[in-house]
């Protein structure tokens, strides 16, 4: 995941951001309350918010503390519906005041409105996020498991162009979805998307192992996306991919004829171009209790918001640190030359596993002794 200051989520990151003392981005669920009961909710939203969520007081301190970090880092409300957090605008300005870059991540229900967009447009937010899960009603309503979902998606859409609200579409890959991504990448072509992050399944909340494509899935699936960023005109990433950025250096590689290349940890840094961000390395989620864990999927807590500093926790608290040293990753993962890079999901691994240091579970890469670029490239042609 990338992003930048002062702008939404998505675009390249902070340059000089030491990913050991600071997130790039802070995600957080401000409610657990939605109208929609999507088949995947990492969050198993309810119709309710919590009677235990954040105080309006205790919200604003975590803005506060937000900004002890040496870099400011973009921070995501989200939820659940965050337009069902009754004191959102509040903190959206007090975030904008404090000198943090705010971002929505709002359901798309009867709440997105023209004027709630246009409010966060007014409060100095830049950019949103949207879900969009099919090509057609039918299939995004069938996934989002409310009619008329698909409907609200691309009305939200419309309207954010109208305030001049930049918007960043999500779309999550579970066999449901896989085969309709061609489709959902031509419908964004003339939608006015910035960004499309290409979310891969993470067996969680309601996300279930069955749910997430085969390896070798995978691999043909960022296969496909590193072809076909270069044909669209939005950005296109991933999230919860993390094995997609050693696709992005070995097609770069073979695109510069560099084939015979021995694959080291140094060399391999040196040819990656975006920030590589994980599971507590550049990312922090603060759920609607206030429980800090390493990102939203990874649902282990290193810290409390109510008792404990944001800042230390993510610096110290053990979790965070192991989640930073490759060293420390087990099987594979801690024998691959692309772990300064990639290192695998780390939620996924725990979500497969239940130890967040193994070995990336729907990884087809196959690291060994002196490892080069042209044996390794093969496994793109599956």
């Amino acid at each position: 995941m990338t992003s930048t200051h002062s702008r939404g989520p998505g675009r390249g990151g902070p340059p000089m951001v030491d990913m050991d003392r600071d997130p790039v981005v802070v995600f957080w669920e401000v409610t657990q309350a939605c109208a929609l009961a999507c088949v995947h909710c990492r969050a198993e939203a309810q119709p309710k918010r919590h009677p235990l969520e954040l105080s309006d007081e205790e919200s604003m301190q975590v803005l506060e503390d937000l900004t002890g970090f040496d870099h400011s880092p973009i921070v995501v409300l989200s939820g659940g519906d965050p337009f069902m957090h009754p004191n959102l605008f509040n903190m959206v300005e007090r975030g904008v005041e404090l000198g943090l870059t705010m971002s929505v991540a709002p359901a798309a229900t009867a709440l997105l409105t023209r004027q709630r967009l246009q409010k966060l447009v007014d409060l100095g937010v830049s950019r949103i996020s949207l879900s969009l899960d099919g090509s057609t009603a039918e299939a995004h309503d069938a996934f989002r498991r409310v009619d008329g979902s698909f409907d609200r998606t691309m009305q939200g859409m419309a309207l954010a162009r109208e305030v001049g609200l930049e918007f960043q579409i999500n779309t999550t890959v579970s066999r449901q979805t896989v085969d309709d991504l061609p489709a959902i990448a031509e419908l964004l072509v003339s939608s006015g998307t910035v960004v499309w992050d290409v979310f891969m399944l993470v067996p969680t909340g309601r996300g279930k192992t069955d749910d997430v494509i085969s390896p070798e899935e995978h691999e043909r699936v960022f296969g496909w996306l590193y072809d076909m960023s270069g044909t669209v005109p939005y950005m296109v990433k991933t999230t919860l991919g993390q094995h997609y950025r050693r696709v992005q250096v070995l097609k770069r590689l073979a695109a510069e004829g560099k084939t015979d290349v021995e694959l080291t940890p140094d060399f391999v840094k040196s040819m990656y171009r975006g920030i590589p961000t994980n599971d507590g390395r550049g990312i922090l989620f603060i759920s609607h209790l206030g429980e800090v864990h390493p990102s939203g999927f990874l649902p282990v807590t290193g810290g409390d918001v109510r008792k404990d500093s944001i800042v230390d926790v993510y610096r110290n608290a053990e979790i965070f640190r192991s989640l930073r040293s490759p060293s420390q990753l087990k099987a594979k993962c801690g024998r691959c030359p692309f772990n300064t890079i990639c290192g695998g999901c780390r939620a996924r691994a725990y979500g497969t596993t239940g130890d967040y240091l193994e070995h990336e579970t729907f990884c087809v890469f196959q690291p060994g002794e002196g490892a080069h670029a042209t044996g390794d490239a093969k496994v793109l042609r599956r």
